[in-house]
């Protein structure tokens, strides 16, 4: 794809209308899935499995009302969610005003426009046949709503009323009314002037007309292919607006074949409906069981692959709706070219191998739901076709791959940027030291939010969450001691700034778990370590620091846990040392001293990072509780140029000497930084200028080659 091509993509997937009819088509994924599963259950192409639901009719008929529940309905799902979708962005771009009005719009224009309450109805208005009228109904009602809202007068855009419910809804009043008298006003336009009962019937009658085919002709196939994949990426069920032609022009081929074989004669129509459906179209418009496979091999993103996962049981039956607009395929510039392209090559290989004689002509109408292979093979009545469903397959998948690739990459640039996003917004939290509801958070960033909160709460229940460690070191470069980090790698953002993951896991409610799965980890760290000390390899009293919060320090059971952690795998004491930060001391109870001196003296030291001059920090060093002070990260950077940083490092370490308590400085990155903390009373340091945060068997080599110097 040249890059004028990819440009014009990125412009069109960066227009909010597009971006909506996107989300809005993935919102649908639930009531896709339990459609298409109770069509599979519906017509699976098995004699004994159709035998027993028909004596099972209440099967059936639960089956087919949960699938006219949902794809039986499914345009109507989409005008809403694309109109939900569309209000969203529209709110998050230009204010946060009222927008519950919108799917309501969205779903009264879409009635009016299929003609709903118009004398009698056919249902199929609601199903994938109108699904165009949905998408641009949806999109059209939501984007008018949003506009007249919005030139709303404040007080009546966000109320000033007690009742803020009852003030919504008059407030949606004027919107919701101009959108039902336009489409109202569309609908009797077209009944007046065109004789038609709908929007809906007279755009399905006029696609209808554009295609009357004559013959059953390579040239015409390709037409009709072309015809079909470009309504259906559009979001108009081709097969429906084709039936008329493709009943007339390509069904009967079938039956012809097959009696001219009979007679001895030779292949009367090598294009037919049901070489379509088994060697062209291989899991659906724009043969997307090759994508499917495509994605199972080589993609990369998860939540895509976990899709087809869904999608791939469907697909094996030419279900291919969970792939259409799930992924979607529909309305998504990067697929456009190979799901147009694809099913035009499968037809001329296809026409090919049958005009050379490789593969006999079709010549049983099989059932559309039969499964790759066997539809080739009841189809020819040779493993030929089978095999040539095989090749088509592949190479369709070939033919998807690198414009999966680029959409992987679109999507991974775009997952990256919407990450970004909600990292700005806590660290922009941490700065004003507030709290910031994230999984509440409004539009894109709330979605991300809540996304990752999910994978964090996964990463905890399955102890994937990674520690690495910062080595510590005194001024004559010896090793003394570890800080373990918490480190979470997401597949898709990489690895994930650790105060998010913190943050995200308290507002999930699994914070507790997350604390004590990394203090499991560490602790079982730190007996390696203590082995490693008793044969010599780093110093006897080397120590492993493991940060807590306010929560847990302030909780008798988690207290209680670590000092059982501790004692279950016979640590020395003094081999784990707890740390808090000075901000997580701001939080502490009157209780908190008690259990803080319980951790102490059952031999975990505890050590205060941060530090600063914060009065609350004092006040817990002359309890005598914490043994270790860190300097605030802040002041120990730009103690060569502030004057006032160098004086009040020396006060603290002064201090130190009178209550009994080391100070450890960290982001040390330069000799001439050490140097002067070590004259300023710091004795133990900590920083790039020795090692960044390593995983264990790194840090262990790393402190391996350090001086041991004794105690």
């Amino acid at each position: 794809m040249s890059t004028s091509i990819a440009k014009r993509f990125e412009r069109i997937e960066g227009v909010m209308a597009f971006q909506a009819i996107r989300q809005g088509l993935v919102l649908t994924i639930p009531v896709l899935l339990v459609g298409s599963f109770c069509l599979v259950f519906l017509n699976l192409p098995l004699g004994a499995y159709q035998d027993a639901l028909s004596v099972l009719p209440w099967v059936t008929s639960a089956l087919t009302m949960a699938y006219d529940a949902t794809m039986g309905i499914f345009s109507l799902y989409v005008a809403v969610s694309i109109g939900l979708c569309y209000a969203r962005a529209y709110a998050a771009r230009f204010g946060g005003f009222f927008i519950q009005g919108a799917p309501f719009a969205a779903l009264a224009g879409y009635l009016v426009l299929v003609g709903f309450g118009w004398g009698s109805v056919d249902l199929a208005v609601l199903s994938t046949r109108s699904l165009f009228v949905a998408i641009i109904s949806g999109l059209g009602t939501s984007m008018l709503y949003c506009r007249i809202v919005g030139r709303l007068p404040a007080r009546r855009r966000y109320g000033d009323s007690m009742d803020g419910v009852f003030n919504q809804a008059v407030t949606a009043l004027v919107p919701i009314a101009a959108v039902v008298a336009l489409c109202a006003a569309l609908n009797a336009t077209a009944a007046v002037v065109f004789s038609a009962g709908s929007v809906e019937e007279l755009f399905f009658a006029g696609v209808s007309a554009l295609f009357p085919l004559a013959d059953a002709s390579l040239g015409s196939g390709l037409l009709y292919l072309l015809a079909n994949n470009v309504m259906w990426f559009f979001g108009i069920h081709g097969g429906n607006m084709l039936d008329g032609v493709a009943q007339s022009v390509f069904v009967p081929g079938t039956a012809a074949n097959a009696a001219s074989l009979a007679a001895g004669g030779g292949t009367v129509q090598i294009v037919t409906k049901t070489f379509f459906d088994v060697f062209a179209s291989i899991g659906g418009a724009g043969a997307l069981l090759s994508l499917l496979v495509a994605i199972l091999l080589f993609g990369h993103r998860r939540n895509v692959r976990r899709l087809s996962a869904f999608a791939a049981v469907p697909m094996a039956f030419n279900v291919s709706e969970i792939m259409m607009f799930g992924l979607p395929v529909v309305w998504n510039p990067t697929l456009f070219v190979p799901f147009i392209l694809v099913p035009l090559v499968n037809l001329v290989v296809a026409y090919a191998a049958t005009a050379v004689g490789l593969v006999p002509p079709t010549v049983v109408d099989v059932t559309w739901t039969a499964p790759p292979l066997v539809g080739g093979y009841v189809a020819t009545g040779s493993v030929a076709g089978a095999v040539l469903q095989l090749v088509n397959i592949a190479v369709g998948a070939v033919l998807y791959l690198p414009f999966l690739r680029r959409y992987e990459r679109a999507a991974d640039e775009r997952a990256q940027d919407e990450y970004r996003g909600l990292l700005a917004l806590q660290r922009e939290a941490e700065l004003a030291q507030r709290e910031v509801a994230l999984l509440d958070a409004p539009g894109v960033l709330g979605s991300v939010a809540r996304s990752l909160a999910e994978d964090v709460c996964q990463a905890v229940e399955r102890r994937e969450l990674e520690l690495h460690y910062q080595p510590q070191f005194d001024a004559d470069g010896a090793a003394v001691g570890a800080e373990a980090l918490l480190r979470f790698r997401h597949p898709e953002y990489g690895m994930v700034y650790p105060p998010l993951v913190v943050e995200l896991a308290a507002q999930a409610g699994v914070l507790e778990d997350l604390e004590r799965a990394v203090f499991d980890r560490a602790l079982d760290d730190a007996a390696r370590i203590q082995e490693l000390a008793h044969e010599g390899v780093v110093r006897e009293d080397f120590t492993v620091s493991v940060n807590a919060t306010a929560r847990m320090l302030q909780d008798a059971d988690d207290v209680d846990f670590v000092i059982a952690a501790v004692r279950a795998r016979g640590l020395d004491a003094g081999r784990v040392v707890v740390e808090a930060t000075e901000r997580e001391a701001l939080r502490w109870d009157a209780g908190a001293s008690q259990l803080l001196r319980r951790l102490a003296d059952a031999g975990v030291p505890l050590a205060i990072d941060d530090f600063s001059m914060g009065r609350t920090s004092f006040q817990y060093l002359e309890t005598s509780v914490f043994s270790v002070v860190k300097l605030d990260g802040a002041m120990a950077q730009g103690v060569l140029e502030n004057e006032r940083y160098a004086e009040i490092v020396s006060s603290i370490t002064k201090l130190s000497e009178q209550l009994g308590f080391t100070v450890l400085a960290e982001y040390v990155e330069t000799a001439e930084q050490r140097d002067l903390l070590h004259r300023l009373g710091c004795s133990y340091f900590q920083g790039y200028l020795y090692a960044p945060a390593l995983p264990y068997d790194q840090m262990v080599e790393k402190v391996r080659s350090a001086p041991r110097l004794s105690s």
